[in-house]
């Protein structure tokens, strides 16, 4: 298999591209940096600008498989400015790779694109969100962007690719993402809850979504899979699994919603959310997850 990754420099895509390479693959990835091009046997960079919409033809070269990950962190302060590199970096480079497989001769049978779980509505009763029972979609900007992201994504079909999309929960990985930000105040003894502590967080282990993302490639899945593990929790008990995993009690009270909203603005939707999702689906394609649980996603990573 040959694979084009956006976005491979990251926390999930460099888990991706990794595995990829372990497995016996070759890799192809793109970069805004001339300085970041690389030029190895399974590991190739190439140049391209969102901006300005334009692309080396040479990254799709034996390509098979595209994955397309790349996009400005919705983890910052939403200024107007924000909101429109978050949402412009996923449409614009979307269309970009449309155009790229339309404007030129390719063998790429398969593109997965990424999205997010907060399209789903903000609900802490609700039954786990499957992908094929929609409900009304949540009502914030996050949800806007994987809407948006998702439906510029169904142009990849007229290009006669198959077309798969995961929505990611909350990642887990030593190094980055979202454990790294929770862990920081447990270290310091000052770790708790936010707002009343009993939101869904629907996590998954960085393996684990790399496998999904794999798998799915792999069997060459189409449609909506969401790249959660089985085992969601609320988040009080998530913060005090990760402070027994580090040996830190959480005793501290809730952080209160208003002051939430107080330190981080609208994007404190991101964290007050309650996302409960169901990771039925992939495990019926036969995904096997390696981390199932958070105790032993949180050995891994802590």
């Amino acid at each position: 298999m040959k694979v084009l990754i956006t976005g491979a420099t990251g926390l999930v895509g460099s888990q991706i591209a990794d595995l990829y390479i372990s497995k016996g693959h070759s890799v192809h990835y793109l970069t805004t940096r001339s300085s970041a091009i690389k030029n190895e046997a399974n590991y190739k960079g190439f140049l391209w600008n969102v901006k300005d919409m334009t692309i080396d033809a040479a990254c799709i070269d034996g390509i098979d498989t595209v994955i397309h990950l790349a996009g400005a962190s919705v983890f910052q302060r939403w200024t107007d400015e924000a909101k429109e590199a978050i949402m412009s970096s996923r449409i614009d480079s979307t269309q970009l790779l449309v155009n790229l497989l339309k404007d030129n001769e390719h063998n790429v049978k398969q593109v997965i694109t990424a999205s997010a779980i907060g399209i789903y509505p903000d609900d802490q009763d609700a039954e786990a969100f499957k992908e094929n029972e929609i409900p009304p979609y949540a009502d914030n900007f996050l949800a806007e962007v994987c809407i948006a992201w998702e439906s510029i994504a169904q142009q990849f079909k007229e290009t006669g690719v198959k077309l798969a999309i995961v929505r990611i929960g909350i990642v887990l990985a030593t190094n980055g993402g979202a454990l790294e930000q929770m862990a920081q105040p447990v270290k310091f003894y000052a770790g708790a809850g936010f707002g009343n502590g009993k939101m869904w967080q629907s996590w998954i282990a960085v393996d684990d979504l790399a496998g999904i993302f794999y798998h799915v490639s792999e069997n060459r899945l189409e449609g909506v899979y969401n790249g959660v593990a089985p085992h969601p929790v609320r988040n009080r008990p998530m913060m005090e699994a990760i402070g027994k995993a580090m040996g830190k009690p959480v005793f501290l009270p809730n952080v209160p919603k208003f002051v939430m909203k107080l330190m981080l603005g609208e994007m404190a939707a991101v964290v007050l959310s309650s996302q409960h999702v169901s990771s039925s689906r992939i495990e019926e394609a036969g995904y096997e997850f390696q981390y199932p649980q958070l105790d032993q996603a949180l050995e891994k990573y802590i």
